[in-house]
C-alpha cells in the first residue's frame, strides 16, 4: 500500500471563488498519486478581481444618460481601443524578435578568414589579388580647399568666332575701388600666411617669357618697351606655353621661338650737370657754363671750360633775379587775444544741491579744526527755549526767568548777526553801478553790432531825452540825424554790443509813445 502524500494548504484569494475540487480530483487523492500544481494566470486573477469589486460596488438605477455622459463614454472606448492597438502591435514585435532570435545561426555571421600571399596581399579562396581602393580621408574644410587647388583646372571652351570679346585677366580693370569699405570675409585670406610653392615663380617667369615672345613673333607690340620687334607681317603663332621645355631641336632652340632676334637696349639719357629749374639760382659765371637744358657747354676757339658746379656752394636764392619782387607780407596783430572759451557746465537741481552740502560740510570742518587747535574760541550753546531746560538743567531749575531772558537775548543776537552778514555781503549803490558798467563794458568787447531807426519827430524832448540818456546808460555810440526840411525824416544810428542793442530795440520800439507831440501836452 502506497502513503498518502498531502497536498499543501493554499491560502485562499479574497477576490477568487472558492475552489470545489472534482471528482478526477479526490479520485487521484483516494488512490494516493500526486497532482501536479496547476499554472495560475495573473491576467485572469486581475480580471476576477476587478469584476467581483464592480459586483459589490452600487448601481445608480434610473439615474438619466446625458450627453456629456455619452461623449466621456465615446473617448473612453476610443482610449481603450488604441491601447489595444498599440499592445498588439507590441506583441508582434515582441513575437518577430524571438522568432528571429530562436532561428539565429552563429555559424552564419562568423567573418570570412584572411588570406595573404607571399608578398602579403590580399587574396581570395582562389588565390586571386583583391584590388582595395583607399579612399583619402579629407575632413577638414582646409584639406578639401587645398585638395581642390592642386587639380588642374580644366579649360574652359572658347568660341573661336567670339574670342575678341574675351579679356585677359592681367588687363581686366577692377570696378570697384581698393579703398572702399569691403567685407571681412572678402580679405580674411589675403591677411592669411602661406607658404610660396616651390617652383611657383620659375612658372610665372616662364609664362612670362612665353607671352613676351608670341608678341614678338606676332608683331604686337605697346610701344613702352623699347626692346619690342615689330614685323611687317602677322605670322599664326601656337600657343607658346603648350610647348614643354624639354622639347627641342638638335641646336638646343625651342622650334616656337626660332624667329627671335636680339635687339640692342636703348643706351641711358645723359645725366645734366645741373637740372633746367635749378639754373636760375646759379651765380652769372655758372650760368654759362651750362645750356638751357642743363648740360656743360663747350665754348668754341678755347675749348671745353674746365669749370664745374657744385649744387651745395653756387646754388643760392640771391642769384634768382625775381627772388626780391615776391613780398610776404608782415602778420597784423589780431586785436583781440584769442582765449580759449570755456562753455559752463548746466547743473541740475540735485547737483547744485549736492555741491551746496559739500561745500558747507567742508567749511564746517575746517572751523572745528581750528578750535580743536585753539585757533577759534568755541562757540556757546545754541539754546533756545524750545531745548533750554534740556540743555541748562540745574540754571533752569534754580533761577528759570534769568535763564529765559538770558536765552531771549542770544537768540536776538544771533538774528541780528545774520542780518549783519547779509548787509554785508549786499552791494552798495555805486558798487552796483560798477557791476553794471563792467557787464556792458565786456558785452562791448564782443561782436558789435549796428541799429537804424527811422523816427517820425524828435521835437519832444522827452524823445531827445530817453534816445539820449539810455544810449549813455548802455554804453551806446552813435549819431542823429535830422532833415530840417522835412521833419518826417529823422535817423538814430547806434552802436554796440549784443545786449545793449536789444535792451536799446525795445526802447525805441515799445516803450516810446511817438504820437505824442509838444502841443498836444500843452493842451493838457
Amino acid at each position: 500500500m502506497q502513503p498518502t502524500v498531502e497536498k499543501p494548504r493554499k491560502k485562499r484569494s479574497r477576490f477568487s471563488e472558492p475552489e470545489t475540487l472534482g471528482d478526477d480530483t479526490s479520485a487521484s487523492i483516494s488512490h494516493g498519486e500526486v497532482t501536479k500544481k496547476p499554472k495560475i494566470d495573473p491576467a485572469a486573477l486581475a480580471k476576477a478581481a476587478a469584476a467581483a469589486i464592480s459586483k459589490q460596488l452600487p448601481k445608480h438605477i434610473g439615474a438619466p444618460i446625458t450627453i456629456h455622459d455619452k461623449e466621456k463614454a465615446r473617448e473612453a472606448a476610443e482610449k481603450e481601443a488604441r491601447i489595444e492597438k498599440i499592445l498588439k502591435s507590441t506583441r508582434e514585435q515582441i513575437s518577430q524578435v524571438q522568432n528571429l532570435w530562436t532561428g539565429f545561426d552563429k555559424k552564419s555571421f562568423m567573418p570570412a578568414p584572411l588570406l595573404l600571399d607571399d608578398q602579403g596581399r590580399h587574396i581570395d579562396a582562389s588565390g586571386n589579388v583583391i584590388a582595395s581602393t583607399v579612399a583619402p580621408n579629407v575632413t577638414l574644410k582646409a584639406n578639401i580647399s587645398v585638395a581642390d587647388a592642386q587639380k588642374e583646372p580644366v579649360p574652359k571652351a572658347v568660341n573661336p568666332y567670339l574670342s575678341f570679346r574675351t579679356i585677359d585677366k592681367d588687363d581686366r580693370m577692377d570696378s570697384l575701388d581698393p579703398r572702399l569699405k569691403t567685407k571681412k570675409r572678402e580679405t580674411r585670406g589675403a591677411k592669411n600666411f602661406n607658404f610660396v610653392k616651390q617652383g611657383t615663380f620659375v612658372k610665372q617667369g616662364e609664362q612670362m617669357r612665353a607671352k613676351e615672345a608670341k608678341k614678338m613673333l606676332a608683331g604686337f607690340s605697346s610701344g613702352r618697351n623699347p626692346n619690342a620687334y615689330i614685323k611687317e607681317t602677322v605670322a599664326d603663332v601656337p600657343d607658346a606655353t603648350a610647348v614643354p621645355p624639354s622639347v627641342s631641336d638638335k641646336d638646343g632652340v625651342n622650334p616656337v621661338l626660332f624667329d627671335v632676334e636680339d635687339v640692342p637696349m636703348k643706351p641711358d639719357a645723359p645725366v645734366p650737370e645741373v637740372e633746367w629749374w635749378d639754373i636760375v639760382f646759379l651765380p652769372k659765371d655758372k650760368q654759362d657754363l651750362v645750356d638751357k637744358h642743363g648740360f656743360a657747354k663747350t665754348i668754341i676757339g678755347r675749348g671745353t671750360h674746365g669749370g664745374t658746379v657744385d649744387y651745395l656752394v653756387d646754388l643760392r636764392l640771391k642769384h634768382a633775379g625775381t627772388s626780391h619782387l615776391i613780398e610776404h607780407p608782415a602778420r597784423i596783430k589780431s586785436a583781440r587775444k584769442e582765449q580759449i572759451v570755456t562753455l559752463p557746465i548746466m547743473l541740475t537741481k540735485a547737483e547744485r544741491k549736492r555741491i551746496r552740502r559739500t561745500t558747507r560740510s567742508e567749511r564746517l570742518k575746517e572751523t572745528q579744526d581750528k578750535i580743536a587747535l585753539g585757533l577759534l574760541p568755541p562757540p556757546e550753546p545754541k539754546v533756545k527755549l524750545a531745548n533750554m531746560m534740556r540743555v541748562l538743567q540745574d540754571q533752569a531749575v534754580a533761577d528759570p526767568s534769568a535763564v529765559e531772558r538770558k536765552v531771549r537775548a542770544q537768540v536776538a543776537q544771533r538774528e541780528l548777526n545774520h542780518e549783519m552778514r547779509n548787509l554785508a555781503r549786499k552791494l552798495t549803490p555805486e558798487e552796483r553801478r560798477e557791476k553794471t558798467l563792467n557787464k556792458l563794458k565786456k558785452d562791448t568787447a564782443g561782436d558789435i553790432c549796428v541799429a537804424v531807426f527811422k523816427v517820425p519827430t524828435l521835437e519832444h524832448p522827452q524823445h531827445k531825452f530817453k534816445v539820449d540818456v539810455n544810449a549813455q546808460q548802455l554804453q551806446l555810440t552813435g549819431a542823429v540825424l535830422t532833415v530840417t526840411d522835412n521833419a518826417a525824416i529823422n535817423l538814430v544810428v547806434v552802436e554796440g554790443g549784443p545786449k545793449s542793442i536789444k535792451a536799446y530795440v525795445k526802447l525805441m520800439c515799445r516803450r516810446i509813445d511817438w504820437s505824442l507831440t509838444p502841443s498836444n501836452e500843452d493842451g493838457d
